[in-house]
């Protein structure tokens, strides 16, 4: 962190090749997701429109598969970037899920209906940045593998049976509306509408978010950043 980031109490919480990462997911999501729901629904007025507006159902697959291959482009490149860059390894630690985050899940359900006093205390991430971050995760290796399977149909049909490219289609549709009620409804009121961030929480586009707002909600990384000489 700079010396103006500090003079201005702001913390670094995202990385500019996170963000980077972050924005290309967000636009390759949501371009899947209403290119795939348009195919899913194609009988509703609205999906039609879509198709119509996309050039067609030719071109609406093209979008779509085009879409995917760079989302998995960037899902690899994630992996990467997790597992060997100096960035990332420390953001992985900090992302696994242990028993702290389930005991911090049941407290929060705790004092939500009164029964506890505090409400659990959070290092960087939560319980609930890092359940989305693993639910989208795992699900994104859901959906591009059964994309394959149903891209390559001919090549899938040679070593599976026909009922399993069946089972394929329902869950690559189902997986991705899961996945889009999740991202598009359960992370954006947490970034955005959430009292504690609304309009929203600034760090996906500059990369900083108020050390005010770090000790409110995740006191533990205050601490830390507090204790490292960093605040």
């Amino acid at each position: 962190m700079s010396r103006a980031d500090l003079e201005a109490g702001q913390v670094i919480r995202m990385s500019l090749l996170f963000r980077v990462q972050h924005l290309l997911l967000t636009v390759l999501l949501t371009v899947l997701a209403v290119t795939g729901f348009a195919l899913m629904y194609h009988e509703n007025s609205l999906a039609q429109w879509i198709i119509r507006l996309e050039g067609g159902v030719h071109n609406r697959g093209i979008v779509h598969r085009v879409a995917a291959v760079l989302m998995m482009a960037n899902l690899v490149y994630h992996v990467f970037y997790m597992l060997f860059s100096r960035e990332g390894k420390p953001e992985l630690r900090q992302l696994l899920i242990g028993r702290q985050d389930i005991d911090d899940f049941f407290q929060s359900l705790r004092y939500n209906i009164g029964t506890a006093k505090e409400y659990p205390r959070f290092g960087k991430y939560g319980y609930k940045e890092k359940f989305q971050y693993w639910g989208a995760s795992a699900g994104i290796i859901l959906i591009s593998f059964t994309g394959i399977m149903l891209w390559a149909e001919g090549f899938s049909m040679v070593f599976f049976p026909k009922v399993v490219l069946d089972l394929a289609i329902v869950i690559h549709g189902y997986q991705g509306l899961l996945a889009f009620v999740i991202l598009f409804l359960w992370h954006l009121y947490n970034v955005h509408l959430h009292p504690s961030v609304f309009p929203m929480n600034p760090s996906w586009i500059t990369g900083k978010v108020s050390s005010e707002w770090m000790r409110e909600e995740h006191p533990l990384e205050y601490e830390k950043l507090k204790r490292e000489g960093h605040l």
